[in-house]
């Protein structure tokens, strides 16, 4: 639940990040840090069900 709890704060802050235009290393350092935790979180949710 937890992990779920920071990859919707982290969308929410590169939304916030893009409203106000703000540095775009800032913007894309971000960005990839969003799809790295929902590719992390996808894959421990598939692996704990396989495992189940």
């Amino acid at each position: 639940m937890l992990r779920i709890a920071v990859i919707i704060l982290l969308l929410a802050i590169s939304a916030l990040l893009f409203k106000y235009r703000s540095n775009e290393k800032v913007q894309k350092s971000v960005i990839y840090t969003s799809v790295a935790g929902v590719v992390i979180y996808v894959a421990y949710v598939m692996i704990s069900e396989l495992i189940r």
